[in-house]
């Protein structure tokens, strides 16, 4: 199978997913949504049939998706889980010590996803208001966190599209995203100030895997006055993320699990 073959199956079954399936989709959408021809579409979708991950309804001759992906996503699910269950008693310690909001990213491919959070115990506090945000990794702590210690054809790879700007402070410019990256590469961490939302302050620490890549971040998340108001305060902040960053990261060495499957 050529390059090109592979690449039209995956958008196919891309199509699956984004579309609405459920109700099937027949070869002739297929041809027209993708481009393809129709025996070639005919002959690509019968592969995939018979591998499992399609099948036919004979009587209206429409495609549903098939059951081995379904199987994909229950191991996926696991593999998730099974992190996640592991970091979430340190999210916690970073809420227990702070009262603030808390944050576990990761990327799936080049979309930032939200793997778990614990809200602020604060009166005055801030939403999660990137959670359905899968394209803010240039605008907040999490993404820049995970970013700054990926190699640069990943970077290149997730930043090839247009930057949305959030806020007037959100760096949109390559280059100025560019220096940025270095700086948190540098030091260690990533902030966010008031790039994402108006009036908060983020700081996010990346979490390695064992071969040392970024697999996800933690964040914390606070109301920007406190931060200006009491230095110290800050340092709390980022003594707490690092500490769970690290503990968290030594997952990987006790499981011996390798974190690449949210790499871009």
């Amino acid at each position: 199978m050529s390059v090109k073959s592979i690449f039209k199956t995956l958008d196919t079954l891309d199509y699956f997913l984004k579309s609405d399936s459920t109700k099937g989709v027949s070869l002739k959408e297929i041809c027209d949504r993708l481009g393809f021809k129709k025996s070639a579409a005919h002959h690509m979708l019968s592969s995939i049939c018979d591998k499992g991950y399609l099948y036919q309804d004979l009587k209206s001759k429409k495609y549903f998706l098939g059951s081995k992906l379904k199987k994909f996503s229950e191991v996926i699910d696991l593999n998730a889980r099974e992190f996640t269950n592991y970091a979430e008693p340190f999210l916690k310690k970073i809420n227990d010590a702070t009262g603030e909001a808390v944050h576990l990213a990761s990327f799936e491919g080049t979309k930032l996803i939200t793997l778990s959070m614990l809200e602020s115990t604060h009166p005055v506090r801030v939403d999660h208001g990137f959670l359905n945000k899968d394209n803010a990794f240039h605008a907040t702590a999490s993404g820049k966190a995970m970013l700054a210690f990926m190699t640069e054809p990943s970077q290149k790879k997730i930043l090839k599209g247009k930057l949305e700007k959030f806020t007037n402070r959100t760096i949109i410019n390559n280059e100025l995203l560019s220096i940025e990256l270095k700086k948190i590469n540098k030091n260690g961490f990533a902030t966010d100030d008031e790039e994402f939302q108006p009036g908060v302050f983020c700081v996010g620490y990346p979490i390695f895997d064992e071969q040392k890549k970024p697999f996800a971040s933690i964040s914390c998340s606070s109301p920007k006055f406190k931060i200006i108001n009491d230095k110290k305060y800050l340092e709390k902040i980022k003594s707490s993320v690092k500490f769970s960053a690290i503990e968290i990261g030594k997952y990987f060495k006790k499981t011996k699990k390798k974190g690449d499957k949210h790499a871009a």
